[in-house]
C-alpha cells in the first residue's frame, strides 16, 4: 500500500459517485397546481430529465441548462470513478504498471473532474430554481391547454390557462437535487484533497 491517504479519499469519490447515481433517480423537483378548480401535482427526477433533453422536452434557457448539467455530471461522475479505481488498484499494486507521468496525469484528471462535478451541480440547482419559478408553469400550462383541446374545448391556449384558469401553483426543489449538490462539493473535496496527497507522496 503506498498512500493510505488517496486510499481514503479516492474511495470516498467513488461512494460519492455512486451515490450521484442514485439519488439522481430520485425527485428534482416537485409542482402543484389548481386547473379549472382540479388539483394536479407532479415531479421529476434526475433521470426523467435527463432524458427530456434527448426527447425534445422544454426548451426554455432555464430548463435547458438545467438538464444539459444534470447530464454532463452524470458523465463526469462515471469518469471520476473510473479514476478514483485506478488510483486503488495502484495504491494497492494490483496495477502493477509503473508509470509516473500517467499517475500524475490521472491525479489531475481526477482532481479536474471532482471540481467540475461540483459546478455544473451548482448550476443544475440554480437553474432549477430558475425554471420553477419562470417556466415550469408555461409547460403545465401548455400541457393542460393540450389536454382541455382534446377534450373539445376549442381556442384553449397556454396563455389563456395561465391567466385565468390555473391557480395555486406552487413548485419546488426536492431534496434529492439538494443532496446531489453536497455530493457534488463533497467529491470536489476529496478528489482535491487525493491530488494533495498523491502529490507529496510523488515528492
Amino acid at each position: 500500500m503506498k498512500n493510505l491517504k488517496s486510499v481514503i479519499t479516492n474511495s470516498f469519490s467513488i461512494v460519492f459517485g455512486i451515490l450521484i447515481y442514485v439519488f439522481l433517480s430520485q425527485n428534482f423537483f416537485t409542482y402543484s397546481v389548481n386547473i379549472s378548480r382540479n388539483p394536479t401535482s407532479g415531479a421529476s427526477t434526475g433521470y426523467q430529465l435527463i432524458r427530456n433533453l434527448f426527447e425534445g422536452g422544454d426548451s426554455t434557457p432555464a430548463s435547458l441548462a438545467m438538464v444539459v448539467s444534470l447530464f454532463i455530471i452524470s458523465i463526469l461522475a462515471g469518469l471520476m470513478i473510473i479514476c478514483s479505481v485506478y488510483s486503488l488498484l495502484r495504491n494497492f499494486n494490483v496495477v502493477k504498471y509503473e508509470n509516473e507521468k500517467l499517475d500524475k496525469t490521472i491525479s489531475i484528471i481526477n482532481f479536474v473532474l471532482g471540481v467540475l462535478i461540483a459546478i455544473f451541480a451548482i448550476v443544475a440547482i440554480s437553474c432549477t430554481s430558475a425554471y420553477l419559478n419562470d417556466g415550469l408553469d408555461m409547460t403545465i400550462a401548455t400541457t393542460a391547454a393540450e389536454s382541455l383541446t382534446a377534450a373539445g374545448m376549442p381556442n384553449v391556449t397556454a396563455e389563456i390557462v395561465l391567466a385565468n384558469l390555473m391557480t395555486d401553483y406552487t413548485a419546488n426543489i426536492a431534496w434529492a437535487n439538494v443532496v446531489n449538490l453536497i455530493l457534488s462539493i463533497l467529491t470536489a473535496v476529496s478528489t482535491s484533497l487525493t491530488f494533495v496527497f498523491d502529490r507529496k507522496s510523488n515528492n
